[in-house]
């Protein structure tokens, strides 16, 4: 049944979602059906391939938030953990094996939210519990910051609340940040609650043994001044520091925040709108449910247009737009859902464009359930950081060096950001004076990306996320054996990484260190790398020597239409490839293999401990496969990995 009231969905909004689409049609197949804990007499299948043990540490991006996570336990977990995590719920008699008390207090102390996030990951089979692969990571956060609110009693965290405020605020802040009007007084900084690296590591019981020892030099010991149940009462308050608006709410209302679980069925049946229903028996038609979640914590919009895709064998065979209600929740009713149908929701918020992941129906009887996470916005550009900057160099042309370099940006915060008025610029990349011949590897001026007085400016938002925004462009400048280049930095860099092919021309910077020699496809590369660099700074060099040879040329073609081959041949592949080399031998100490040994013949690194490293990665990764040098099996495996590992990384030092 369509909409007749609402339009169908714009050729740009399909456009937008397109490579998303194609992206998670070939990576996905699974659907709320791997999520369904197994009969009383389950025997687990013998599987060939299991999957790698996941190891720690693990912390969310963002704070998690325990409201979010409510529907979320409701639906998937309170069935046999029950509705107050005591191991009683519905199914739980049915099952062989008892099942864990996660809402008792004294289990709760003994386990960190990291421990609790592998489990929900990966689960626990011999406990009949599955792994929750139809969850995001933030949603397996948010169900976990949950968990921890059912051991969490309203007394308790009011008791726990006036001890902090009246013992610990002066120096770790109100809001647990670490940042009291004491603290700049400490010999050490003051510890940070809202640190998710460090409170995804820490349980009640480590919180506990600090309050009772202390933390020499500045932090006494309570072990005289509280007793037994206030330092367990103070510790369980620390918790809500690390949860969205959870401590914030308790701090305004003087109690602690009670979030009841309710079952998504019964959040959709509220509303109302449910007009169809889908028999047990033949029918094939029946409600896709979408929930819209604000993921910067301000309300949901009311009257938001939400378009539900539906594609079979890559083809879009369905779609219709519907305005979003004020609980978040859109219900499309009658919709078809033939087995193997995949199901994708889109909506544009604030010049924005957000997908949800893709559901595949593998049974018609089971309900397909979407979500959309939109952000809010800002126009400042400030808070993005550029991961990596690489700088690669070609001597093709005598009469001048190509230069092309690559930023990979990350957006550490929970906001979007997009341009002033639509169509406008969203973050500026100057260019050295003298810079001519400008191209993309996507996107062209006039299109993608704008010119500015000074360089040019690209038009996509930035959503929150790390290594998820890069650009890649090229141009050419004027050499006559010798070059001053002064590269410009719009935004602030962590590390940069410069290769020069060893055609006799030399490079000269007190910024960068010789990062020793790699063969690249036959070629020589001199690699250099640098550090920090401030926003407005400038990554200054000179270039001497007259070039030997003819080089490599990363370009093609002579006129406008000139593409930019990095990222896309295999050179572009193998030149990053070395950046990322680099980059991990310079930090050898952390990434170096047991036996200490380097193979020079890996087609893609391995997964390290570094982010930007990850980062980079990744990106080569995307680029051997969309050069066909790799099959979409291995691909996919690996990329996850890769991501799988960067999520355990990112939020260092945030």
């Amino acid at each position: 049944m369509k909409n007749k009231f609402y339009p169908r969905p714009s050729n740009a909004l399909i456009f937008a979602l397109s490579p998303l689409v194609i992206l998670l049609l070939s990576a996905c197949s699974f659907s709320l059906a791997e999520d369904i804990t197994p009969p009383p007499g389950y025997q687990e299948p013998v599987i060939q391939d299991q999957p790698t043990e996941m190891t720690g540490p693990f912390f969310p991006v963002v704070a998690p938030d325990p409201a979010k996570g409510a529907p979320i336990y409701a639906e998937k977990c309170a069935p046999c953990h029950g509705d107050t995590g005591m191991g009683d719920g519905p199914r739980a008699e049915q099952l062989s094996v008892p099942v864990a008390a996660i809402g008792d207090p004294a289990l709760a102390r003994q386990k960190t939210p990291s421990e609790r996030f592998k489990i929900v990951t990966q689960g626990n089979l011999e406990k009949f519990m599955p792994p929750f692969a139809s969850l995001s990571d933030p949603q397996r956060w948010d169900v976990v910051a949950y968990v921890y609110t059912l051991s969490m009693e309203g007394d308790v965290l009011e008791a726990g609340e006036k001890l902090y405020q009246e013992n610990c605020a002066r120096c770790h802040g109100e809001s647990g940040k670490g940042d009291g009007p004491d603290a700049a007084n400490l010999s050490k900084p003051a510890g940070d609650f809202t640190n998710q690296a460090r409170m995804a590591e820490d349980s009640a019981s480590v919180l506990y043994d600090t309050i009772t020892q202390g933390s020499a030099p500045d932090m006494p010991a309570f072990a005289d001044q509280f007793s037994e149940e206030q330092r367990w009462a103070l510790a369980t308050y620390l918790r809500t520091f690390s949860f969205a608006n959870l401590a914030e709410s308790g701090s305004e209302q003087g109690t602690s925040v009670e979030v009841t679980p309710t079952p998504l069925a019964a959040d959709v049946a509220a509303t109302g709108l449910i007009t169809s229903t889908l028999p047990a028996t033949t029918t094939q038609t029946g409600p896709v449910v979408v929930r819209v979640i604000n993921g910067t914590g301000g309300e949901n919009p009311e009257g938001l247009p939400v378009t539900l895709f539906g594609f079979d064998s890559m083809q879009l065979v369905y779609t219709d737009t519907l305005p979003s209600q004020v609980s978040g929740i859109t219900v499309f009713n009658e919709v078809p859902k033939p087995a193997g149908r995949a199901f994708l929701a889109g909506v544009d918020y604030q010049n924005t464009t957000v997908g949800s992941d893709v559901t595949v129906v593998e049974d018609p009887t089971l309900p397909v359930t979407l979500t959309v996470t939109i952000f809010e916005t800002t126009t400042d550009p400030s808070s993005l950081v550029v991961d990596r900057m690489h700088v690669f160099f070609d001597f093709t042309d005598p009469e001048q060096v190509q230069v092309v370099e690559v930023f990979v940006i990350s957006n550490p915060t929970n906001i979007v950001v997009v341009a002033a008025e639509e169509g406008g610029p969203v973050v500026s990349f100057p260019l050295p004076e003298g810079a001519a011949n400008l191209h993309f590897q996507d996107g062209a001026l006039g299109d993608r990306y704008l010119e500015t007085p000074d360089g040019f400016a690209d038009t996509l938002a930035v959503r929150p996320g790390m290594g998820e925004y890069q650009v890649i462009f090229a141009y050419s400048m004027p050499y006559k054996r010798k070059l001053e280049l002064s590269l410009p930095m719009s935004l602030p860099v962590d590390s940069a990484v410069v290769m020069l092919p060893d055609v006799g021309v030399k490079v000269k910077s007190d910024q960068l260190q010789p990062g020793g020699e790699k063969d690249v496809q036959g070629t020589k590369y001199l690699m250099y790398s640098g550090g920090a660099l401030s926003a407005g700074s400038d990554l200054a060099m000179e270039l001497s020597g007259r070039p030997k040879g003819t080089g490599t040329n990363i370009l093609t073609g002579s006129d406008n239409r000139t593409s930019l081959l990095i990222g896309l041949g295999s050179l572009g592949v193998v030149l990053v490839l070395a950046g990322v080399w680099l980059f991990r031998k310079n930090h050898a100490e952390d990434v170096e293999d047991e036996n200490g040994e380097e193979d020079e013949n890996e087609v893609y690194p391995a997964p390290s401990d570094d982010p930007e490293a990850l980062m980079d990665a990744i990106i080569v990764l995307d680029d051997l496969y969309k050069a066909g040098e790799l099959p979409e099996e291995a691909y996919q495996q690996r990329r996850s990995q890769l991501k799988e590992a960067l999520n355990r990384q990112v939020g260092k030092g945030l």
